[in-house]
């Protein structure tokens, strides 16, 4: 009998440790889809994330490998790149009306600003926004503090003539995302990613790359 209650009780295990997997992995695809859907969506070009994995007993945990793709008539070079992110999320409001992340901690952003033309990347994907302010999603979007630090800007410039150097973006913090307005997922990924942009264009502007042709940048980028 003794014999046959181990077995019992081991098979048990294994079958909640199965099941703690699952639910594991299920919830980690869910976190990274609903990324790349409400990203594309909104910045109407690809977003991608490499792994997302959570705690299913605390909600902490990473995004790994985020990147946003360059708008159309842009190179190949990503837009957006964030190795990793660190990210704590009240696990049970992902199956709510309203996801809370209690905490999201972005570190070394890695942006490229490229002007083509008369357009710059960056400037298209915040008009982008602009033009889906509504969002699409159902679902709301609660971040209770954000923490994006230690930024980096490339700047590719062709006006003129070919020029290419690099910036920083002074560390933000943003409270309470989504709090007051109970925004759609779309409607908060906006108000992070509005400041970010702004602050890359506004370096990439004042980088010497750009000194000696300011006034035009200025007039493409107020178009």
């Amino acid at each position: 009998m003794k014999h046959i209650g181990l077995k019992v009780f081991g098979g048990i295990l294994v079958i909640l440790i199965t099941g703690f997997i699952i639910f594991s992995l299920y919830l980690d695809g869910m976190v990274k889809a609903g990324i790349e859907k409400n990203g594309s969506d909104l910045l109407k070009t690809e977003v991608t994330v490499n792994n997302v994995s959570l705690s299913i007993f605390n909600g902490s945990g990473s995004i790994e490998g985020f990147k946003v793709a360059n708008p159309g008539k842009f190179s190949e070079r990503d837009a957006i790149a964030i190795q990793e992110a660190s990210v704590k999320v009240k696990l049970s409001s992902l199956f709510s009306d309203q996801i809370v992340v209690e905490e999201l901690i972005v570190k070394n952003p890695a942006l490229y600003f490229e002007q083509k033309g008369f357009g710059a990347n960056l400037k298209t994907l915040n008009d982008n926004m602009d033009l889906q302010a509504g969002g699409s999603s159902e679902k709301g979007l609660l971040i209770e503090h954000l923490l994006i630090e230690n930024g980096q800007v490339a700047v590719h410039t062709e006006i003129d003539k070919e020029r290419t150097t690099s910036v920083s973006i002074e560390s933000f913090e943003l409270h309470g995302v989504g709090r007051d307005g109970n925004n759609t997922v779309q409607q908060s990924l906006q108000e992070v990613m509005e400041p970010l942009l702004e602050k890359a264009i506004a370096e990439a502007i004042k980088s010497g790359v750009t000194e000696q042709i300011e006034n035009k940048v200025q007039e493409f980028l107020n178009n």
